[in-house]
């Protein structure tokens, strides 16, 4: 397993996280054996957002982990934990059909988290969504509170456009301020040609030239292009959703190079395809949602792989020149 370091946590966090949106307290005993295979594996970054699990109520993918948390003394000082609030209506008594992105709204979902958690603070917090019309100076300034009074040790944005994180940025430097030190769109070799679901981000060329340029580690969601290297066949248009945001031919392409460049390492096209997205010249941590043990495995592979420049260019159609004889 390969490993990044994140700004301002103490852990290193594995290539591979673990995403647990399917996480629920039904499905307990199968959760906690993906997460300890995760972690026996060598992976150390968990995802997980208040939403993970709401059917009944909030957080249940955040109780999950928090009883693993208390059934394995020590683990939390090993792993990086990651959790994200305020996806519409996770508010709603405090602003009933208005903005879920204030102050108000990040000191109850932060305090709600570390709750269901069981912790003390979290490594990294995000907002889910964002809401432009909300300034980001008092935004920056509440998560600059929690950060001060130890409950998180950094935060970030998901789904938030570049613009808008250089101006939380700025807004931090110019007052001094913890600024934000992460983001979370998605990115994955299948380039997505729109938003997979509304006010969702993904990440551009331009995007990828800007994360490098500021050296910001990248949470990638569906990093595997919600199945499109496992499902995606012209032929195929049952997925609906899948069609309108990856279907094209040079995804078709992409997915034909990864699946060559496999054969010739010994590996799959899903490892191939993951790694591409970790051996990027900025930080980027792959999120898994692993079901089974075996898809599990498959990734924790990729998290040994690392693409070079060459390869990347290749596989992202950037030159037709193969990066092997």
């Amino acid at each position: 397993m390969r490993y990044v370091t994140l700004p301002s946590v103490p852990v290193k966090a594995s290539v591979i996280g673990l995403g647990t949106m399917i996480f629920h307290t039904d499905t307990q005993d199968r959760d906690f054996a993906l997460l300890d295979a995760f972690v026996d594996g060598g992976g150390t970054y968990v995802d997980t957002a208040e939403i993970y699990g709401a059917v009944e109520q909030l957080g249940l993918s955040e109780i999950v982990i928090g009883r693993w948390l208390q059934a394995r003394p020590g683990m939390r000082d090993k792993i990086v934990l990651g959790s994200k609030g305020l996806i519409p209506g996770t508010c709603e008594e405090m602003h009933p059909g208005g903005a879920q992105v204030t102050p108000e709204c990040i000191d109850q979902a932060i305090l709600g988290s570390l709750e269901r958690l069981q912790t003390d603070r979290l490594d990294i917090w995000m907002f889910h969504r964002d809401n432009p019309d909300v300034p980001v100076g008092p935004l920056v300034e509440a998560l600059h509170r929690h950060v001060e009074a130890g409950r998180i040790l950094s935060y970030g944005a998901s789904n938030w456009s570049t613009a808008r994180i250089d101006e939380a940025i700025r807004y931090a430097e110019e007052n001094g301020l913890t600024p934000m030190q992460s983001a979370s769109p998605q990115f994955s070799l299948a380039k997505a040609k729109e938003p997979y679901w509304p006010e969702t981000v993904v990440t551009t060329d331009d995007d990828q030239k800007w994360f490098a340029k500021r050296n910001m580690p990248l949470i990638a969601w569906s990093a595997l292009g919600r199945g499109f290297f496992a499902l995606a066949d012209p032929e195929n248009l049952t997925d609906q959703d899948l069609v309108r945001v990856f279907y094209n031919d040079e995804n078709f392409a992409r997915k034909e190079r990864a699946e060559e460049l496999g054969r010739r390492k010994g590996l799959s096209m899903f490892e191939v395809a993951l790694a591409y997205v970790t051996s990027q010249s900025f930080p980027v941590i792959a999120l898994n949602g692993a079901v089974t043990p075996g898809e599990l495995s498959t990734s924790l592979r990729a998290g040994d792989l690392e693409l070079t420049a060459a390869e990347r260019d290749w596989l992202d159609l950037h030159t037709d020149d193969q990066p092997f004889n």
